[in-house]
């Protein structure tokens, strides 16, 4: 999930020095080297807890109303059969579920904590809010306590949020086994009850765009790549795709099904749970189209009377769509794409055809056959043969099939290369070097470190019979014979190690390694970049760190104390990546440009400060960023690759993102009200390209 996205950046190997420090070896996403960093013991922990979404948990009315009303009623009703309520909180994180037990009655609640932070967190909140000396607090898996050890004896109601937006992806299947095994009475009542998973079959082009590479053509429509036999006879990676279903406009796909419920767990009986199931459902098209993938989400019922439920499912399936005019939001559970791996044609509607739908203990997976006796087999978990899913995610596949971008870039190498050209192509899965292979220059150079990004390429480069195309592992491995040949330096351009969007100024650093080696006429694209960014109000998304304070009646603020001193110690990550066309948000200004970078003198150093004057009055609680890259140095906007809004920004409107990369952001941690022509944002900024450093600071003048 999301919540891990740093964890992609910082690969730490400690070596204690002493009992203050930390030594960690961190990539530098800018320079894509690794850098050694002294850190404090805690660093690690900092760094998880600033990625993580409790915070959006606890902003979370509906879900945390149905645990409370589902506690209060289920021990209600325990109670009145003269029973004792023993309950077990697994994964306590704030603690907040077990107060809510203890308020609603429990005779006696354990509470279990792995992840050192949070427990220590969730005995000063217990301790805060005067339950210090009725939870027992257990600071170890659950999978590894013990009754008689860790408990006194076994709990006859289970309270847990284990699920995540496949459901079972963080191990609940085996952790819950475990429980009924261990932990739980044979008579034990779990909250919540049970879940319901649902699916629903549609045709997307935009969609199919994150999953496989297309046929790229030049401006006159003539093919230059094709994919390789490899990619179309891929079945694709079977990893979930978790997105906002719900920003996912009635223009971007087909609803060739109704949705479906397809699979139930029962959460409170130890049978009928299976580590791997398989369910077989002949289904009716509702209207011709291509099976491209499944959408896929679920809801849980609190009790086992069903009378509470919670629905994760997108607008257009939400059970209370019709009574509720804003559907809630979260993302913590979202909604999930899958990917069929070959698409079936249906014809026309009332067409039948078989949906296939297949579980194990963390995962689960479609297909899509003609007919039921096509399906007596089992369907394996499918896998990437092709290496294009092993090399990107899904972003960056997406990216290679944009029409727009595509065609600008190709703009620009048809009018600038020449037969004699000689191409050096500068990053990571440069599709678009290849395609100039095809236009006819004499070689075209590109650098692949990346074993199944190599592998892509090389199984483009056969199957298009490109003959001047030269991969190596690095620019180190050019003579400089060769260097002094290049006429062309190109980059789309595109890292590995890029999370924020300026990260690919990497560009920059590896062309001024070899700059001095080209001849003083060789011609560079990207020419320039720059940093754009614009005040927002968000629907939703600034709720991931928005302080807490007071959720249910209980007091959290030590938990928001704790993420606020960690966010502290690690200013330099105060910005992050988000895919911002998943997150409504209104533009409160005009986009000021923060940085401009002429690539052939990338080495000097600026700074920069401004102030964006506030146009639309709202409450102001992000900064949105992105870079746009100009290939030649014109003004012309067909020169223009940007990565953030796809259109004009207009104070007051909602803004249109690209939906194939994600935008920096800086989410405050509250709310300002600002008002047109009286508030203001003011910023500075710090480039250090030697030191593979940017700095930027703003502050909110409301």
């Amino acid at each position: 999930m999301r919540v891990k996205l740093l964890q992609k950046i910082y690969k730490t190997l400690r070596f204690h020095r002493n009992s203050m420090a930390t030594f960690t070896q961190v990539i530098n996403p800018l320079s894509g080297q690794n850098e050694w960093s002294v850190q404090n013991d805690d660093y690690d922990y900092q760094m998880e807890l600033t990625c993580t979404g409790f915070g959006d948990m606890l902003h979370d009315k509906e879900r945390n109303q149905k645990y409370f009303a589902a506690l209060r009623s289920t021990i209600a009703r325990m109670h009145s059969d003269g029973r004792e309520v023993h309950v077990l909180d697994i994964g306590t994180g704030t603690g907040i579920l077990s107060m809510m037990a203890l308020s609603a009655g429990a005779d006696t609640v354990t509470a279990c904590e792995a992840f050192m932070p949070m427990a220590n967190c969730a005995e000063r909140i217990f301790e805060a809010n005067g339950f210090g000396d009725k939870v027992r607090l257990v600071k170890k898996r659950s999978t590894e306590m013990r009754i008689g050890e860790d408990m006194p004896r076994k709990a006859n109601l289970l309270v847990a949020e284990l699920l995540d937006t496949e459901l079972i992806g963080e191990g609940a299947i085996s952790i819950y086994n475990h429980a009924h095994n261990e932990l739980l009475t044979d008579d034990v009542i779990c909250i919540p009850a049970k879940a319901n998973c649902y699916a629903q079959v549609v045709q997307s082009p935009l969609a199919a765009q994150w999953n496989t590479m297309k046929i790229i053509a030049d401006l006159d429509g003539n093919i230059l790549l094709k994919p390789s036999k490899d990619v179309l006879e891929c079945k694709g990676d079977a990893a979930v795709h978790d997105v906002q279903l719900s920003q996912l406009g009635p223009e971007h796909f087909r609803a060739l099904t109704k949705p479906m419920e397809i699979f139930e767990f029962d959460f409170n009986k130890k049978t009928n749970r299976s580590i791997r199931r398989r369910k077989i459902l002949e289904v009716t098209a509702l209207q011709p189209g291509s099976t491209d993938i499944v959408f896929y989400w679920w809801d849980i019922k609190m009790e086992p009377n069903d009378e509470l439920t919670l629905s994760c499912a997108p607008y257009w399936a939400h059970p209370e769509k019709e009574s509720n005019d804003v559907i809630p939001w979260r993302d913590h559970w979202m909604q999930a794409i899958y990917y069929i791996p070959k698409s079936l044609h249906v014809s026309g509607k009332g067409e039948k055809f078989v949906l296939n739908c297949n579980h194990d203990e963390y995962s689960l997976w479609f297909d899509v056959q003609k007919a039921l006796n096509a399906t007596e087999s089992s369907v394996p978990r499918h896998a990437c043969t092709c290496n294009l899913h092993l090399a990107y995610p899904r972003s960056r596949i997406g990216q290679l099939n944009q029409a727009v971008r595509n065609k600008r870039y190709l703009n620009y190498l048809e009018q600038n290369l020449s037969k004699e050209s000689q191409l050096l192509c500068l990053g990571d899965g440069c599709v678009l070097g290849l395609a100039a292979a095809k236009m006819g220059v004499a070689s075209v150079i590109l650098c692949e470190n990346h074993v199944f990004s190599k592998r892509f390429m090389e199984s483009i480069v056969d199957s298009n019979k490109l003959e001047n195309v030269h991969l190596l592992k690095n620019i180190y491995e050019i003579e400089e014979p060769k260097l002094k040949e290049i006429t062309h330096i190109f980059a789309e351009p595109y890292f590995f190690t890029s999370i924020l969007p300026w990260d690919n100024l990497q560009f920059g650093l590896l062309l001024h390694k070899i700059l001095n080696k080209l001849p003083a006429t060789v011609n560079i694209s990207p020419h320039s970049a720059k940093i754009f960014a614009v005040p927002v109000q968000f629907t939703d998304l600034h709720k991931i760190r928005t302080p807490v304070g007071q959720c249910e009646g209980f007091d959290l603020r030590h938990f928001d104390r704790m993420i606020e001193q960690a966010r502290k110690l690690l200013t330099d990550h105060q910005i992050e990546a988000q895919p911002l066309w998943e997150y409504p948000c209104k533009a409160l200004a005009k986009p000021q440009e923060l940085l401009n970078v002429v690539f052939r003198n990338f080495n000097e150093e600026k700074t920069g400060n401004g102030t964006i004057e506030i146009e639309s009055a709202g409450s102001c609680n992000g900064i949105a960023l992105w870079v746009e890259w100009n290939l030649d140095g014109a003004s012309n906007p067909k020169s223009l690759i940007s990565t953030g809004p796809v259109q004009p920004i207009i104070p007051g409107n909602f803004i249109k993102w690209d939906m194939f990369v994600r935008q920096g952001v800086q989410i405050f941690e509250k709310s300002y009200q600002v008002v047109n022509e009286k508030s203001n944002i003011q910023w500075r900024l710090l480039f250090k390209p030697t030191a593979n450093k940017i700095h930027l600071h703003f502050d909110v003048k409301a």
